[in-house]
């Protein structure tokens, strides 16, 4: 009987010991799926063929990239221009469509979907979001005195915040670039 009473006691043990085993696993297997999204950035200059341009001083532009590294997808809603803790610009990663209504007056925003303004990423996918070195909008605050950004980051839509890295370099190369 010592036997039986020792099994017994031994089983509640040993199922405790697996569903914590199966716990840890499982957390572990949510944490390596989860989306993980790489930003950085890249100055490029367009040696395009157009005959216009000068070639021996082509114009430079920001080239943002943001790949997910995650196995989860991510939905990457905006890019932001920092200006300081208080202050920063949004703008949009896809155009907003026109719409056009029953009367055929345009319409800005077709509706407030993410699917419609944002970016999926995909597993192993990249964006690029190109900002020319003349795109003021994009270089100053217009809405804040034309104060100059000082780097970008990108959100997603749950309000994660991802920095562009190399951003602030980026910026300076733009503005240093004379026709």
């Amino acid at each position: 009987m010592g036997k039986e009473m020792n099994l017994g006691s031994l089983v509640p043990w040993l199922a405790l010991l697996i569903s914590v085993v199966s716990l840890l696993v499982s957390a572990y297997a949510i944490y390596r799926d989860k989306s993980r999204v790489k930003v950085f950035c890249k100055v490029v200059y367009d040696c395009s063929k157009d005959e216009s341009e000068n070639l021996d001083n082509p114009p430079p532009f920001l080239r943002i990239y943001a790949v997910n590294t995650g196995k989860r997808p991510i939905f990457l809603s905006d890019l932001c221009g920092y200006i300081s803790r208080k202050s920063s610009s949004f703008w949009a990663l896809k155009d907003e469509p026109i719409v056009y209504d029953e009367h055929g007056i345009p319409s800005v925003v077709s509706s407030y979907f993410v699917h419609d303004v944002g970016v999926r990423l995909d597993d192993g996918e990249i964006y690029e979001y190109r900002i020319e070195h003349d795109n003021y909008t994009k270089l100053y605050a217009v809405n804040n005195g034309g104060a100059l950004f000082k780097k970008y980051f990108l959100t997603d839509v749950l309000g994660q915040k991802y920095p562009v890295k190399d951003s602030k370099k980026g910026i300076k190369k733009l503005l240093e670039y004379r026709a």
